[in-house]
């Protein structure tokens, strides 16, 4: 399945984008702004039609878990804009305020999305207990049921083409973008299955799959908030470090190194490490090592690094 996903993403790339796909991740700015816009334009227009159809079948069957469901995947219509207007600002240049430019906006467009994504958990949370309350009717239609597998099947798709797409450039956001997706995808099996509940009228399981569609999102709203929340104060990513320590080392004449130290700027990396050499080599030939080391980490992970050479006595 997993290859089948690529296959549809490079597909899009390709023959969309115009661009080449290479092994390893995009990093190029603009190239990486290129493949969100594509990622969001696709949720955009996907997301407008599946919603105009469950808000239209959720009136007509009279079913608050369909409705919210129908909400739910306009906010993703909202979510994907956020994608949008957060890469288009994110480009901005550096300027004599923002030195390594405009990148982080990228880390605070994840988290508007994980606070929009709690306003809907939330207001339907509510919704769906007043209905319980209520024990409200729900009309049993088998025609809806189907049409919500099949749009849980295709949100889950849109799903996995997000999360590979930001595989493919190393945003948050857009993996955020596909768990908007993919809360979605189940939320309408659970839609399914109330709308089927009620058929033998069992009405109160509507209100308790709302609710639990609410939850749902609620859920990934929090997780999604704590992982921006964590971008923005400094995480560090190990699999990064590692990979860095792996460039180094791969340069001839570098003994080891340490203290390396990664800022993120989304698409911009600012990059600090400490590379230990031959005590014995003069200053030009540790110099021409130390910018061997810079190029290299530049060129993997599009960075601005900054290389300190300790000497160490050779053995």
């Amino acid at each position: 399945m997993s290859t089948l996903i690529q296959k549809i993403t490079n597909y899009l790339i390709t023959h969309i984008l115009k661009e080449e796909v290479a092994e390893g991740p995009i990093v190029k700015p603009e190239k990486r702004k290129k493949v969100a816009y594509l990622e969001a334009w696709i949720s955009i227009s996907s997301n407008l039609v599946l919603a105009v159809i469950k808000f239209i079948f959720g009136l007509m069957i009279n079913s608050i878990s369909l409705i919210a469901d129908a909400v739910h995947t306009a906010s993703d219509v909202l979510t994907s804009a956020v994608v949008i207007l957060g890469f288009k600002l994110s480009a901005l240049p550096a300027d004599d305020k923002h030195r390594y430019g405009h990148g982080r906006i990228e880390f605070i467009s994840t988290l508007i999305i994980s606070l929009m994504l709690l306003a809907v958990g939330i207001k339907f949370g509510f919704d769906s207990y007043y209905r319980y309350l209520e024990n409200t009717a729900v009309k049993g239609s088998f025609l809806v049921i189907i049409i919500m597998i099949a749009a849980g099947g295709l949100k889950e798709l849109l799903s996995r083409i997000s999360i590979d797409m930001g595989n493919k450039i190393n945003s948050a956001t857009l993996i955020a973008d596909a768990w908007h997706h993919r809360t979605d995808a189940i939320a309408s099996l659970l839609v399914a299955f109330a709308i089927l509940a009620s058929s033998y009228g069992y009405y109160r399981v509507d209100a308790i799959l709302g609710f639990g569609v609410s939850l749902l999102i609620i859920w990934t709203g929090l997780d999604i908030f704590r992982e921006s929340c964590s971008k923005l104060i400094g995480e560090t990513d190990t699999r990064q470090i590692q990979r860095i320590n792996e460039i180094a080392m791969g340069i001839p004449g570098v003994f080891s190194t340490h203290d390396i130290a990664v800022h993120d700027y989304g698409g911009l990396k600012v990059v600090s490490i400490h590379v230990e050499v031959d005590g014995n080599l003069s200053l030009i030939q540790a110099h021409e090592i130390g910018e061997q080391v810079e190029l290299a980490i530049n060129h993997e992970l599009y960075a601005s690094t900054t290389v300190h050479l300790d000497s160490v006595e050779s053995s």
